[in-house]
């Protein structure tokens, strides 16, 4: 894949995009941290203080808003549009998880109660609204606990 170095706001969030749907296309474990650094760099108005080394509180109050309360304890999101698509990839239960929402946002989420989250997805924009929530809730967290 030919990635050019981004001159424009435009340039940054097309490099982040298509960064995060090359990284899904693979049948490999996507780690949020591989995606950090784009998201960092897109100077998003909901994330300014990304590259800060002090926490951001806006984005990371943000996206505690719109991800459910067991974010902090999930290490894992497993992402599909349906049942049977969980199942083929070897999560035939998820409905019988755990059901858990989010304060700001109507999605349909599960949580097996250990450490993996199944979210529906029905659109793009359902993912292009997860990982960057994700990103930044990531890169808060960690800023929180380095500063703790």
């Amino acid at each position: 894949m030919e990635r050019k170095v981004p001159s424009t706001a435009s340039d940054e969030i097309g490099l982040y995009i298509q960064t995060m749907y090359s990284l899904l296309r693979t049948t490999a474990e996507v780690l949020i941290r591989s995606l950090e650094e784009v998201h960092a760099s897109m100077n998003s108005a909901l994330h300014p203080h990304a590259r800060d080394s002090y926490p951001d509180t806006s984005a990371f109050i943000y996206s505690l808003l719109r991800l459910p309360p067991c974010m902090v304890c999930v290490q894992r999101v497993v992402l599909a549009q349906s049942p049977a698509v969980f199942a083929m990839h070897g999560y035939p239960d998820i409905e019988s998880w755990q059901p858990v929402s989010a304060r700001a946002r109507r999605r349909r989420c599960y949580f097996d109660e250990k450490e993996t989250m199944a979210v529906f997805i029905a659109s793009k924009t359902d993912i292009e609204d997860v990982i960057p929530l994700l990103t930044a809730f990531q890169i808060e967290w960690n800023k929180l606990n380095l500063a703790l």
